[in-house]
């Protein structure tokens, strides 16, 4: 974390895969309400939706950790902070970086709280005293019921010390450090099973020295092979970058890697809250040129891999980590400017996201929003008070019914005008299918600030048989935000609500729905 490039505002128009944009008057009615179609292909799966593409992320990166996750006098995990992280059901967490890990040394954090080192923050200013380390970290981890997600140092660590962090993590028997460990009060193995090779690598301002994608891959095989060796079982996840520099990691290092990370941050242009929207398509534009360049390049299976390694291959096929993705305004507070109170149509494009995660289901295996407390997060916190920004309240729904399998829509649907001719549509759509409930979500984000959308909803290949339920979310405004200085004052508004009509919604304006039916 960060790469400045992410934050390039793309400024080309695009269309966003399987949308249709019709006018914005298109059957526009004296109501304030424009019409849309949605077409919902039943028997036409894109791919398993994987669980942990609802993952979080957690850094040495301000108040994120100390002064957040944990009180930043006792150290103690705070508990009311806790509790709304608990509400969002995260699957998986990542830590402890993001661009810190360049120069964390794991080692530092454990053992004894008042033997651990203080260190210089190099990376993000101010000093890091270790009081969250390791076990702490896979403590909170089981609070919330996640699986931990760790990055090892590849530029002032080393591969030994790598594979020492997990016999640290995972080793069951009289190892040294698995003895350890068990000192520290944790018998039981932490299992953790997937291990980042470095974070944004390619990276030239930051303090790493791999930034040759040949020189990472000759590294992270090195890293590779004594990780696997401690535990065969671990998943690896290669630091992605461009097109060039993927090429060289996706051809010399498939064999052994399971995901290939992406990191994308959208933002707005200042005064135009709705070029967000064009900002989220360009980021499926790249997961499409990442998914054509992993089709390319990697074969689904690994086929003659020299027994002499001592561990198997790559058993699945490769994946896209998308272990950092956000909105990162330029315009907050604190460290970097990376606490960010985040507005309502924030929470839309946070919705527009997620249903790109389901429409590229097929290739994005998991993801992590960074961060999770106070910067660029979900929740913010103040000594006293702890809030759930607008964007909180669409992660938390659509990691409760958005599961299953990925089915194929389609949309017509009006222009959101912009400023330079950009369009993206007023309406965005996905749908998925969970196989144990029998019952399917129909993502719809209505991304206008003041217009309702009237929906047909088409159905092909079958049709259900009732309308369950409609869990909506919309704001007093557009531009509302929850305020830690105000705690008590709550902007979003949910909503459930029920119809009979099968083929046919009306959205309010800025609205994200998850439509719930029975097949």
């Amino acid at each position: 974390m960060f790469q400045e490039t992410r934050r390039t505002f793309l400024r080309q128009s695009s269309k966003a895969a399987m949308l249709t944009l019709l006018p914005s008057s298109f059957y526009k009615n004296t109501d304030n309400t424009v019409q849309a179609s949605v077409t919902v292909q039943l028997q036409q799966s894109i791919g398993k939706i994987n669980p942990n593409i609802y993952g979080q992320f957690i850094e040495y990166l301000g108040r994120a950790i100390t002064g957040g996750i944990v009180d930043a006098k006792t150290n103690q995990v705070r508990k009311d902070v806790l509790a709304k992280v608990q509400r969002l059901q995260t699957p998986l967490l990542r830590f402890p970086g993001g661009t810190v890990t360049k120069i964390y040394h794991w080692q530092d954090g454990i053992g004894p709280k008042n033997a651990r080192p203080v260190r210089p923050n190099l990376i993000w200013g101010g000093e890091e005293n270790n009081q969250f380390g390791t076990n702490e970290f896979i403590a909170y981890c089981r609070q919330l019921k996640t699986q931990p997600f760790l990055v090892v140092n590849m530029n002032t660590g080393t591969p030994e010390e790598a594979a020492n962090w997990v016999e640290y993590c995972n080793g069951k028997g009289n190892t040294s450090w698995a003895v350890l460990r068990k000192k520290h009060g944790y018998p039981q193995a932490h299992q953790v099973k997937y291990w980042g090779l470095g974070n944004e690598e390619n990276a030239v301002p930051d303090t790493g020295k791999l930034q040759d994608p040949q020189k990472y891959a000759d590294m992270a095989w090195q890293f590779a092979k004594l990780m696997k060796l401690q535990d065969p079982s671990i998943a690896l996840v290669l630091a992605g970058g461009d097109k060039a520099w993927n090429e060289v990691l996706l051809k010399e290092l498939h064999p052994v890697a399971d995901y290939i990370s992406l990191h994308y941050y959208a933002n707005s242009k200042p005064g135009e809250p709705a070029s967000l929207f064009a900002h989220i398509a360009k980021f499926e534009q790249e997961v499409e040129e990442t998914k054509r360049q992993i089709k390319t390049l990697v074969p689904d299976k690994v086929e003659n891999f020299n027994r002499w390694y001592r561990f198997p291959p790559r058993q699945e096929p490769l994946k896209i980590a998308l272990d950092e993705w956000g909105i990162w305004e330029n315009e907050g507070k604190g460290a970097y400017n990376l606490e960010v109170s985040y507005q309502w149509f924030h929470a839309l494009g946070v919705a527009t996201f997620l249903n790109i995660f389901q429409r590229q289901a097929d290739i994005i295996g998991m993801a992590t929003w960074a961060q999770t407390v106070n910067v660029l997060a979900p929740i913010l916190t103040s000594d006293k008070a702890v809030i759930c920004q607008t964007i909180f309240y669409p992660m938390e729904l659509y990691r409760k019914y958005c599961t299953g399998t990925s089915l194929k829509t389609s949309v017509e649907s009006p222009s959101l005008a912009q400023k330079g001719g950009e369009t993206q549509p007023i309406l965005d759509t996905a749908c998925s299918y969970d196989e144990q409930t029998g019952m399917v979500t129909l993502a719809l984000v209505n991304r206008h600030p003041s217009l309702s959308v009237a929906t047909k909803i088409n159905w092909e290949g079958g049709k259900p048989k009732s309308l369950v339920t409609i869990h909506e979310l919309t704001a007093s405004s557009y531009t509302a935000f929850n305020d830690i200085k105000q705690p008590q004052k709550e902007v979003v508004t949910y909503q459930q609500k029920t119809s009979k009509a099968l083929d046919s919604l009306v959205l309010p304006a800025a609205s994200v729905s998850l439509v719930r039916y029975r097949l």
